[in-house]
């Protein structure tokens, strides 16, 4: 794959390491579009039925794969959410 100037420099310039949303654990600095398309962070605290649930400057945001999710950075401290994912499973998967 050829990479133009441009699209390599866009590369180099994101905040975030990872782009796996099944890899993110708590306390992990996530990376999100808001409804204008303006780029934010949070910290992950917990995984409900609709995404992740990030901490922001003291509201709430909810992250969703497909949906506003643009990557994550891992914490020092991380840990998975074995919690929320028991509480959010899905009977028969």
């Amino acid at each position: 794959m050829v990479w133009t100037q441009e699209e390599e420099e866009h590369y180099l310039s994101v905040p975030w390491e990872d782009e796996l949303f099944d890899e993110i654990q708590k306390g992990d600095t996530v990376w999100y579009e808001n409804k204008q398309g303006q780029t934010h962070k949070g910290k992950a605290i917990m995984f409900g039925p609709a995404g992740w649930v990030l901490k922001c400057d003291g509201h709430a945001r909810v992250v969703n794969e497909g949906y506003n999710y643009l990557g994550h950075t891992p914490a020092k401290g991380r840990e998975p959410d074995h919690f929320g994912k028991w509480l959010n499973q899905h009977i028969g998967d």
